[in-house]
């Protein structure tokens, strides 16, 4: 069921919200892939719109594409967060957008080597989109990033639709609140996804990549939970979320030629505020599956500390944290595009991690009962294998024969008063074995002595 059919009262919505939480797994590093680095693409909504038109900017050598949902020109704050909050946002009719200081301020940049040669934007595909009913960021600030990119994209390859009767939020064909839903920062209930029975995502995949498969039913893939330090030391001091999100297909996590497409989520959608419902509910995940595309979700976080302030959540489009922000140097710019090289550094699988924490639950004089905490890698962690040893430090027997799917298990058929040790390993789709737990060991108690009678 929709949740723009769920969500009628505030205590529904508030329901919903509450049961929106990240999947709780445990942060690995992420992984490399076959993926050709110059088949990339980048998408956003609100800031995250200003933040894909940015990168696609700046790295335009890598990408095939970008997809904005409500952004604006390059470089349109100009470093200044009242100009980002008049003209950039709201806009009257006296003081829109300033196109031509856009365009001044791209020409400046490469001509310093600050983005890449504008020329790579003319084989680029664009896909734009604005709500009739977005008074967050007004339509004529989409209409001035048109104008924009018509300096450098020919109209064939640009895409713009601006019919839909939406607020501003991202736009989805199933999920969300309903199409016109204005959602305010006040209200904990508001995730700023609307269900406009208009798939943005599908259509923004497409109109870059050209037909696609159909989309799954259902997801064959995973999603990786990696810690956003390794890109950028300290990423909470720079208004980035210490976790980034990626789902990856199957097919791409078996080693066959993939793709990365980049989505940014907007101001109010941090994880901490919203959950996973961005990176799970917004459309991509079903396309990418079928159509052997990883998409990367890096997540910034609200910061209200100097000298970064950014109640919001939102990626730095106009400062906050960075002169350069706007350029290939820009911290954050130079984190997402570090994470985009690890994805095409090449199909490395590895071991997953090693279980943590195993404990003994339950002794007879015949099994012990074991419990351990959950594993991780890529390739994705399909079980556990349990070992047992007449003696510390092995040497060990496997007691299974398949993987053991849960994280709980009892090994039986073992002697009365003797003592064992026990070592977990996790073991991946492709065979691959963790290294050893930590040891623990139990001695299994004594048969009750034998009656005389």
């Amino acid at each position: 069921m929709r949740m723009s059919r769920q969500c009628m009262s505030i205590m529904a919505c508030a329901a919903l919200v509450a049961a929106a939480t990240p999947t709780g797994a445990v942060p690995v590093p992420l992984g490399s892939y076959n993926v050709d680095l110059r088949e990339s693409s980048v998408s956003g909504i609100s800031s995250g719109g200003y933040m894909a038109q940015q990168f696609h900017v700046a790295y335009s050598s890598l990408l095939r594409g970008a997809g904005i949902v409500a952004g604006g020109p390059y470089y349109c704050a100009q470093g200044n967060v009242a100009i980002a909050l008049t003209s950039c946002t709201t806009p009257t009719a006296l003081n829109p957008p300033d196109v031509a200081q856009s365009l001044q301020a791209t020409r400046s940049a490469e001509q310093a080597a600050q983005i890449d040669p504008t020329a790579y934007l003319g084989t680029s595909r664009v896909w734009l989109f604005s709500g009739t009913r977005d008074e967050t960021v007004f339509p004529i600030v989409v209409d001035r990033l048109y104008e924009y990119y018509r300096h450098f994209v020919p109209a064939e390859n640009i895409f713009y639709e601006k019919t839909v009767p939406a607020a501003h939020a991202m736009i989805t064909e199933h999920y969300g609140h309903p199409c016109d839903y204005k959602g305010n920062g006040d209200n904990p209930n508001d995730i700023f996804i609307n269900d406009c029975d208009y798939d943005a995502a599908g259509r923004i995949l497409a109109h870059i990549y050209g037909p696609l498969n159909p989309k799954a039913a259902s997801l064959s893939g995973v999603f990786v939970e990696f810690p956003q330090e390794e890109f950028l030391a300290d990423p909470v001091a720079h208004s980035m979320n210490p976790t980034g999100y990626a789902y990856v297909p199957e097919s791409c996590e078996d080693g066959a030629p993939c793709r990365v497409h980049v989505v940014f989520h907007g101001c109010r959608q941090q994880p901490a505020r919203i959950g996973d419902r961005f990176y799970r509910n917004v459309g991509y995940n079903e396309w990418a599956d079928t159509n052997r595309i990883i998409v990367l979700y890096p997540q910034a976080i609200n910061s209200d500390l100097p000298p970064v302030y950014n109640p919001r959540g939102c990626w730095d489009w106009w400062g906050y944290d960075d002169p350069n922000y706007h350029t290939k140097g820009g911290r954050q710019m130079l984190a997402v595009r570090g994470m985009l090289g690890r994805l095409a550094s090449g199909f490395h699988p590895s071991p997953p991690t090693a279980p943590a924490d195993v404990a003994v639950t339950s002794m007879t004089d015949r099994s012990v009962g074991l419990r351990w905490g959950a594993s991780a890698g890529t390739p994705r962690v399909i079980g556990y294998h349990v070992y047992v040893a007449g003696q510390s430090g092995g040497p060990y027997a496997r007691v299974n024969s398949t993987p053991i799917a849960s994280t709980e298990y009892t090994v039986t058929g073992l002697n009365p008063g003797t003592n064992y040790y026990f070592v977990v390993r996790a073991v991946n789709k492709r065979g691959m074995e963790s290294a050893d737990s930590l040891q623990v060991s139990a001695t299994t108690s004594l048969l009750p002595p034998l009656l005389p009678w």
